[in-house]
């Protein structure tokens, strides 16, 4: 019971991670300093608390020990970060899991669309340590000299709109195709799912395949397709939508992953719908878009509605943002790929135990579950965690002391700001430092900062 209560996130989250539940996945028999269920915790508060280092973590186990009577560890930090490593993606797995239903089992049928799961898939990329492990995995940029650069990580995260929650990330290298990692994530797609992508996932393979999953899809229309499009084919439903037929393309325009018999087990066609309409973009200038979806009944579902539903594809960009700049993962502090698959899934953990508590402030007032703010949330939570400690022994109390903190999360929802300029631009100017551009063996800088300028 003391090694339960060390933590005031475990108490925070515990009708969602209950200590049973934890225990029965445990591989660690004893609950040491660094344990597997202090170390996730610790690890927990790290991603919370705007990618905190190692020494804060250490130092949160240190204070949790000492308030309890227990022995304190020492200041090291490397038992914490070895301890880390040992923590199993099997237990991560299990965690995430359970995470990701809780958050399903809540999901209104206001949060659906006519009924279906809306999902968004996109891209991104983090830096990580320039250590040689993650150069060979993820090389830097081509275009940046040896030892001038970072190794990239290519992150491709599939996002629940329904509940706001993160279902799957894929990773590879910088070169990795978006359209090549999304088939990674083809998995987690099934019957009733409508997902919501940009024009590199709009390929005949992509959108077959997730039909063969049971789900549908609304994208835009790639630029080749676009720039050969003849908008006098197929049958006109409207001035702006019109009923199309795609043949299967050979299958050396297939991606590489898929066998010819996968290729050709797929449809030899497939009855798609598109959608033309203009929008004003952010410099104000009026431009076409073109939508393509896999749902072809207009009377069951209205092509205005299915152009503006095209538009919440953004969701998934700002909560990518929410990942790397709000939470300060831009760049990985990572010496491994293991160590980066690792802090990758505690991410995913940790912005999916947030939505839980977000979406139930957004059921307390009626609201879109997208609708509270992250970082409004964030701040809240780090906050208040160490005061569900005060209720270690007390569960009554610690839920109602938890409903507070979820009225708290309601009443701090996003700040709309229509017609606000938001150029992109940085205010702040940098120091005046000269740009690595040989190997830091390698290059000389100049003592006075104003005139720094590359060594001859």
């Amino acid at each position: 019971m003391r090694h339960q209560s060390l933590s005031g996130y475990g108490l925070m989250f515990d009708d969602i991670l209950p200590p049973e539940f934890l225990a029965s996945i445990d591989p660690t028999s004893r609950q040491r300093h660094f344990g597997h269920l202090p170390v996730f915790w610790a690890w927990l508060a790290q991603i919370l608390e705007a990618n905190n280092s190692c020494a804060k973590a250490v130092g949160l186990i240190q204070a949790w020990c000492q308030a309890q009577g227990l022995p304190v560890p020492a200041c090291d930090n490397g038992a914490y970060c070895k301890a880390r490593k040992r923590l199993s993606e099997t237990f991560l797995a299990a965690v995430s899991e359970r995470i990701i239903s809780a958050l399903g089992a809540r999901v209104r049928q206001e949060d659906l669309w006519h009924g279906f799961t809306l999902k968004a898939i996109d891209g991104s990329s983090v830096k990580l340590m320039d250590t040689l492990e993650n150069q060979e995995a993820y090389p830097q940029p081509s275009t940046q000299k040896k030892g001038c650069g970072f190794p990239v990580m290519s992150v491709s995260g599939l996002l629940n709109l329904s509940h706001g929650g993160w279902g799957a990330f894929h990773t590879g290298p910088l070169t990795t195709h978006d359209l090549v990692s999304g088939a990674e994530l083809l998995g987690h797609i099934g019957e009733g799912d409508l997902l919501l992508a940009d024009r590199a996932y709009c390929s005949y393979g992509f959108i077959a395949s997730v039909l063969a999953k049971g789900g549908h899809a609304v994208m835009r229309l790639h630029g080749q397709r676009e720039a050969a499009l003849d908008w006098r084919k197929g049958r006109r439903i409207s001035p702006h939508e019109r009923l199309i037929t795609w043949k299967r393309p050979a299958f050396s325009a297939s991606p590489k992953k898929l066998s010819r018999e996968e290729w050709e087990a797929m449809p030899q066609r497939l009855e798609l719908r598109l959608i033309e309409l203009a929008y004003e973009d952010r410099n104000g200038r009026r431009r076409d878009l073109i939508v393509v979806t896999t749902l072809v009944d207009p009377k069951q579902y209205d092509g205005m509605e299915l152009f503006h539903l095209y538009a919440r594809r953004w969701e998934i960009e700002l909560k990518l943002r929410d990942v790397k700049t709000t939470l300060g993962f831009e760049m990985m502090p990572v010496r491994t790929p293991a160590m980066a698959g690792k802090t990758l899934m505690m991410i995913q953990i940790a912005c999916n135990l947030l939505r839980t508590l977000m979406q139930r402030a957004a059921e307390t007032t009626g609201a879109a579950t997208g609708a509270m703010s992250f970082m409004a949330s964030i701040h809240t939570v780090a906050s208040m965690h160490e005061s569900f400690r005060a209720f270690a022994r007390q569960p009554a109390k610690r839920s109602s002391h938890r409903n507070f903190l979820i009225a708290l999360l309601a009443a701090k929802p996003i700040d709309h700001r229509p017609h606000r300029s938001e150029p992109r631009a940085l205010k702040r100017r940098p120091k005046p430092f000269a740009l690595l551009t040989e190997h830091r063996s390698k290059f000389a800088e100049i003592p006075h900062r104003n005139t720094y300028r590359k060594a001859a």
